[in-house]
Formats: C-alpha cells, structure tokens, sequence
C-alpha cells in the first residue's frame, strides 16, 4: 500500500495498527480517503499478523464527517459497479481484525456508517455527535447505515434517527445500544 495522504498508520506492534484520520478542518470524506481506506481494508484482511486496528482523528472535533458532494462524480466504484465506499465498509465489517472506532467528535453521515462498520465504538461523553443527516438533504444513507443501525438500535430508534437527521450525542447514543460506551474524554490521544 502506498503511503495514504487522509491518515496515518501507526503500526505499535505487528499485532495492533493505529489509524489517525487526519484532513483538516473537517475531516470530510473524500475520493482519495475512500480509495486509501479500502486499500488498507484490504491490507487489514490478508495480513495475518494484525489482529486489532483502532481508529482514531487528529481533530478532536470531527472523526469522520459526511461525504464531500462536491465532488461527488470523482468518488470511486467497484469493477461490479458497487460504490467502493460501499465494499470498504462491507470488508471492515467482515475482516478477520478487531476494528475499534475511538470517536471523539463529529461522526455523522459517511463518519457515522464507518464508526458502525467498526467491531467497537468508544465515544467521548463530551465531544461525539453521531447523525445520519442524508434524508435532511433529500438522499438516503449509502454506507450502511439503514442496515447496521438497526440491528444495534432497534427499527424504532433508526428510523428516528435516519428519517430526522438529529445530531445525537454519546450518552444518547449509549442508551440506544448506538456505541458501545460513552466515556469520559481522556487529556491524550489514544495510547498503547
């Protein structure tokens, strides 16, 4: 793999990978983003000696945001027409590696179906918001988000969430079985 330019991989031991999502300000969801993050999905699948990857941001006010529309024609597909954003969170959801989404701000959109992709979800109490805000501007979550949600919320709860396009924060998304726990926000970034 290439060294990707939309985060940095920081490989503790040959066991354990930490995945820093770094494009200031905003950490949007990209082209080059979804082409790097699936070829390190696919890194994180054949790679026998990985077991555990944890991603994390350089801004502690976005994990992930929601797709960069503006550039919407630009964004990858598959050779079986499957949008590529659509196959990485597939793979990540399936991969034989323990995925760990530490989130400590904005995951909404895109951010938010990739946090769902991920084995764990470790939110900050004070900065996560997690929100799938597509039916808000007339589209329909792509990524994963109507079928994942669901199955960790409850219909009721992800329909709500879909069809409002509310901003929900840790605690919340606690409750309704969105995370797997809010905490409190640590001084550092995530250590081993």
């Amino acid at each position: 793999m290439a060294t990707p330019t939309t985060f940095s991989v920081a490989q503790h031991t040959t066991a354990i990978w930490l995945v820093t999502f770094d494009l200031p300000p905003i950490n949007p969801i990209t082209p080059e983003l979804v082409r790097e993050l699936h070829d390190l999905v696919i890194q994180l699948e054949t790679d026998e000696q990985v077991k555990v990857a944890v991603f994390n941001s350089a801004n502690d006010g976005f994990f992930l945001n929601h797709f960069d529309l503006a550039r919407g024609a630009e964004f990858p597909v598959e050779e079986s027409g499957l949008p590529t954003w659509t196959d990485m969170v597939v793979r990540l959801s399936k991969a034989p590696v323990i995925s760990i989404a530490d989130i400590r701000g904005r995951a909404r959109g895109g951010g938010d179906e990739f946090a769902l992709a991920c084995d764990l979800r470790y939110a900050s109490r004070e900065r996560a918001i997690f929100g799938q805000p597509e039916v808000g501007t007339g589209i329909l979550p792509g990524g994963g988000a109507t079928e994942r949600l669901p199955r960790l919320t409850g219909r009721d709860r992800a329909l709500e969430a879909i069809l409002s396009s509310d901003d929900y924060d840790a605690e919340t998304a606690e409750r309704y079985g969105w995370i797997t726990r809010a905490i409190p926000t640590p001084n550092s970034t995530t250590s081993f």
